[in-house]
């Protein structure tokens, strides 16, 4: 294969001038549509991470009126693990602690005080408003924490004696921190102390930009909001230079020019080709669900990581579609599952399912295996109030081999001490692996296959409970699917 010739640099090249015109607008009806309807479907998918976090941003830190509200620079802590009431987001983790906290750089930066938090896993993860991972953790950090200015790339100043400057890449940034909790009944409480020491000083105050209102549920229904909100994210942090060029032919449809996106002062053709465009997108990124991670050859398991996608923007928005929160492959590897190795979708009210590890998952943070009804995306209620098999699981049972079993069933198996309830109809399966060792990264370790077998279902002479799936929301941690 022929290889590609390297980039060039047009600021190194003698007698070049640029075009300061807007560029040509078709004047046919049918060319304006086409053109417009083509550059919403590549925003929309292009954009998807960033707006989806702009509407969170703005639910923290912009919307006095949300329950929510912390305004930037100040940490909201989820203080109690996730239950099947936990409608926050979708494809929640039941064993740490979430805090979330959106840092306005744009008058300096903000100075982070991690304590020392031993041999707990913890990550406090820095995502650009495209969606970029990076970490201040137990991975990179260490057990001893320390102190860090966080500064946007423009920023030059003086750093203090004992601080570590921490580059970002734009100006308004999200920190998604967990902190684990042990099997321990008293450890909630020692993370909540754990949670309330990290601190966040903005050093330069608070800038004065106004935003344009967006939610979760109006971004991912609404065009308009959609591409209102695109257009304010790309006016307050730029984009990276080498996606300069991509981003300026949105010009085309009022995005990411001079002046604020005015759908008003669009013609009706453009905007129904706006509309049309981005139901595409969204079209495309629906029945690209079960291809958000690689396969795992044949045993129902795809794997992946989505904080680091490059130029894959197709990829990176279907990551984030499914959640945002996505880290990178060093923090965190992913595993979920939607079918059984014979390549059925799982579904409780059809079969039960056997999942075998010749050994859990080596990691120097800590893993789980949690299950969600496909209907909600949330955790499933059930009588053992168990959502995840995981390290910290009561009596786990490792085999004589080393090997671990997990039973998966809507009904109890005879023994239920590796016992994973399922819901009574479609569900999903996530393997987290946080700070994975060489050979999860590598392959080398891979998760066994998802074995069908004959449902218990008519074995067992037991009255069923009524059990309900509740909440709604968009997913946020990632099962990469989400986090």
């Amino acid at each position: 294969m022929t290889e590609r010739p390297p980039s060039y640099d047009l600021s190194k090249v003698d007698q070049v001038a640029f075009e300061d015109r807007p560029d040509l607008r078709p004047t046919e009806a049918s060319g304006r549509r086409a053109l417009a309807r083509m550059l919403a479907m590549d925003a929309t998918i292009y954009g998807l991470p960033s707006v989806y976090q702009y509407a969170q941003m703005y639910d923290q830190a912009v919307d006095r009126s949300s329950p929510g509200w912390t305004g930037f620079n100040v940490f909201r802590h989820q203080r109690e693990l996730a239950t099947p009431d936990f409608a926050v987001f979708k494809t929640p983790n039941v064993d740490t602690l979430y805090s979330n906290a959106w840092l306005d750089l744009t008058a300096g930066p903000a100075r982070v005080s991690i304590p020392a938090m031993g041999d707990r896993y913890y990550t406090l993860q820095f995502l650009d408003m495209y969606a970029n991972a990076t970490n201040l953790s137990s991975r990179t950090v260490g057990p001893d924490g320390g102190d860090f200015l966080i500064a946007a790339p423009s920023w030059s100043g003086d750093v203090p004696d004992g601080v570590h400057c921490f580059r970002v890449a734009t100006p308004y940034m999200w920190i998604l921190m967990r902190i684990l909790v042990r099997d321990d009944s008293q450890d909630v409480d020692v993370v909540r102390a754990l949670q309330d020491a990290v601190t966040i000083d903005a050093t330069g105050g608070i800038g004065q930009r106004s935003f344009p209102a967006a939610s979760a549920s109006a971004v991912e229904g609404d065009w308009r909001v959609f591409f209102t909100a695109l257009d304010a994210v790309i006016r307050a942090n730029g984009t990276p230079s080498r996606e300069d060029g991509l981003v300026y032919r949105y010009r085309h449809i009022g995005i990411g020019g001079p002046d604020a996106l005015d759908l008003t002062r669009l013609d009706d053709d453009t905007l129904e080709a706006m509309q049309a465009g981005f139901a595409d997108a969204m079209g495309i990124l629906a029945g690209c669900r079960s291809q958000v991670g690689e396969p795992v050859g044949d045993t129902g398991w795809v794997t992946g990581t989505a904080g680091q996608c490059g130029f894959n923007y197709v990829r990176r928005a279907l990551q984030n579609f499914v959640g945002t929160g996505g880290n990178v492959l060093a923090e965190k590897k992913f595993y979920a599952a939607f079918t059984s190795a014979d390549g059925e979708p799982l579904d409780g009210s059809v079969a039960d399912y056997r999942v075998r590890f010749d050994r859990p998952p080596p990691v120097a943070g800590h893993w789980s295996v949690t299950v969600y009804p496909v209907s909600t995306g949330l955790l499933y209620p059930n009588e053992l109030d168990r959502y995840a098999i995981a390290a910290t699981t009561p009596g786990l049972q490792i085999g004589a081999d080393g090997g671990l079993q997990i039973h998966v069933s809507h009904r109890p198996p005879p023994d239920t001490t590796n016992w994973l309830p399922a819901p009574d109809g479609p569900f999903y399966m996530d393997i987290r692996t946080w700070h994975p060792e060489p050979e999860v990264r590598d392959g080398r370790w891979q998760p066994g296959a998802i074995e069908r077998l004959p449902t218990l279902a008519g074995k067992l002479a037991r009255p069923d409970r009524v059990l309900t799936d509740t909440g709604a929301g968009r997913d946020l941690d990632q099962s990469e699917p989400a986090s």
